[in-house]
């Protein structure tokens, strides 16, 4: 697990901004590489990659720039999410979280596993599937949405927080390469007040929540111990599964992020507390900010976040 200190990222952001970005952005390419070099020799043995991590992990992104390194192997490369085999809301009873108070969103319940299923066998028999697609705005499942066949020498990628349950996944695992997503890495501050993983994700996950969902940051510490929960119960008891493993973090992320959320979070402190987050009131206007637009990618994880 990689360590940092406060004075290190904020050094590097007041001092050597371009500098410190590329040599992020570098670390997490170098891992990327690397996962696709094992999955490219594995590729004829085992056609099917399966991506699994908790929430704010970048998934989406990680998932899409490794098909493109794929691709320009020469290796086709499908993706499916098995987000869009969540079942119609009104549809089913959704499962409570009755320690947390709100609906448990992440439960296996929440998917139509039986289609699911059929897919994964059918797929790996060579024979073509017909993908859904679920709109999140209106929590609908759409069915027949686009068409998916695995042939010969190509590689269907699989994301989803649920990728390595083999309850849900059966047999695909012998045909599989598994692939964790995380951040792996911990943030000290001046005073040695340790900043979990976790933390760092849901800095992620209030950004994204406050940009693209419109949701206030007293909304995504109400729900982040359900969140929580849900990865103890349905992502940590199968990590131990995963063949390779990619630190999605990027140190330069935390001088972005508290730019944004700082205020958001000040007079906030029991709520933090109360969602096992209380070390970030130690760095909320401690953090240096970063110039970081003129140098950030295109395709850096971040824009998964901060837009």
């Amino acid at each position: 697990m990689a360590e940092y200190t406060l004075k290190y990222i904020n050094h590097r952001a007041e001092c050597d901004a371009e500098a410190f970005v590329n040599d992020c952005e570098e670390h997490y390419h170098r891992q990327l590489h690397q996962v696709a070099d094992q999955i490219a020799a594995n590729c004829k043995r085992k056609p099917v990659v399966l991506l699994n991590g908790p929430s704010s992990s970048g998934k989406t992104t990680t998932n899409d720039r490794l098909g493109r390194i794929l691709e320009l192997a020469g290796i086709h490369t499908h993706m499916i999410s098995m987000d869009d085999y969540y079942r119609t809301s009104d549809t089913y009873d959704i499962p409570f979280d009755e320690e947390n108070g709100v609906n448990d969103l992440e439960s296996p319940e929440c998917m139509d596993l039986d289609l699911l299923r059929d897919h994964l066998t059918r797929l790996v028999a060579g024979e073509e599937i017909m993908v859904p697609r679920f709109d999140f705005e209106t929590r609908t499942s759409h069915r027949n949405d686009r068409p998916v066949q695995l042939h010969k020498d190509e590689i269907v990628m699989i994301e989803g927080i649920h990728a390595f349950n083999p309850v849900i996944m059966g047999d695909l695992e012998k045909h599989a390469t598994s692939v964790y997503l995380s951040v792996a890495s911990v943030l000290f501050t001046d005073r040695n007040v340790r900043v979990e993983p976790h933390m760092l994700r849901f800095l992620r996950r209030a950004m994204r929540d406050s940009l693209f969902r419109s949701s206030p940051v007293e909304y995504t510490l109400k729900q982040w111990n359900s969140v929580r929960r849900g990865e103890r119960l349905y992502i940590s008891p199968y990590r131990g599964q995963a063949d390779l493993t990619v630190d999605t973090y990027l140190p330069y992320e935390t001088n972005i992020l508290m730019q944004y959320l700082s205020e958001k979070l000040q007079g906030e402190e029991k709520m933090l507390e109360q969602a096992d987050l209380a070390p970030l009131s130690a760095i909320l206007d401690k953090v240096s900010p970063i110039d970081y637009k003129p140098y950030m990618p295109e395709d850096s994880v971040l824009h998964e976040f901060i837009g």
